[in-house]
């Protein structure tokens, strides 16, 4: 049976507006993002956005620097799909690589990167996939090439434990009062895509991909912290804090 092609700019701006109920400043986090990578590296000749997903990433630095080229890598093949149709520029290509295995970098080519971002992504790994993770790009990232990421990094539950569950509380709320407002979560959006006729092969596929992975505890900032500064990063530091959301930047 055919179906209907499905309106991929739509799900990417659903999947938008899905991830803005757990971090509600996210335009402006992204913005802030790539005021960064500018001012540290000026207009990037490459940059990857580092588990993708949708492509939400590669959109606004396509519209921000307009002769940047773009690298999208991700596993979730639903997600990359959704890129692949949905972000229109002949700068960006998408890339389907995962991030734990020994290698993936192959996909960005050879030459040197000049920044590398993600947002709320890498906190799927486990702290030693994030140590790997920052070693691969200390030798992808120039000599003053840029790393940042906005995701949850709890301040750590036995290091700080009053402070790390007063962030993780602030966080639940910030959800819940955006979940009250009627910003769909994460389980309805993926609902809503296992509705779509369209999507049944590729979802399939998507769950045959994930079913063995698992996770050990969560990342905590100063995880990330020692992380980058051991594979040889000369400066590391938070640039933007909403509970235990951080924006951290890293200099190669």
């Amino acid at each position: 049976m055919s179906h209907l092609e499905p309106d991929w700019t739509g799900w990417l701006q659903r999947w938008d507006d899905q991830q803005a109920g757990y971090l509600p400043d996210r335009e402006e986090q992204f913005a802030l993002m790539l005021e960064i990578v500018h001012r540290l590296v000026g207009e990037p000749k490459r940059f990857v956005d580092l588990a993708c997903g949708p492509g939400s990433i590669s959109t606004r630095t396509a519209q921000r620097f307009p002769a940047t080229e773009i690298i999208g890598v991700d596993l979730d093949p639903f997600l990359l799909q959704i890129a692949q149709h949905a972000v229109s520029s002949d700068r960006v290509r998408f890339a389907e690589a995962d991030l734990r295995a020994p290698g993936w970098d192959d996909v960005l080519g050879d030459e040197p990167v000049d920044a590398v971002c993600s947002a709320t992504a890498l906190h799927w790994l486990d702290p030693a996939d994030l140590t790997t993770l920052a070693q691969t790009l200390a030798t992808r990232l120039r000599p003053g090439g840029v790393f940042l990421n906005a995701d949850t990094m709890r301040l750590g539950p036995t290091e700080v434990p009053r402070l790390d569950a007063l962030a993780v509380a602030l966080r639940d709320e910030i959800w819940a009062s955006s979940h009250a407002d009627g910003v769909e979560d994460w389980e309805t959006w993926w609902k809503a895509a296992a509705d779509e006729p369209a999507f049944a092969d590729v979802l399939a596929a998507r769950e045959e991909r994930f079913k063995d992975r698992h996770r050990g505890r969560d990342i905590t900032l100063t995880d990330t912290v020692e992380a980058f500064r051991k594979a040889g990063f000369t400066e590391v530091a938070v640039l933007g804090q909403v509970a235990d959301k951080h924006l951290f930047t890293a200099i190669r």
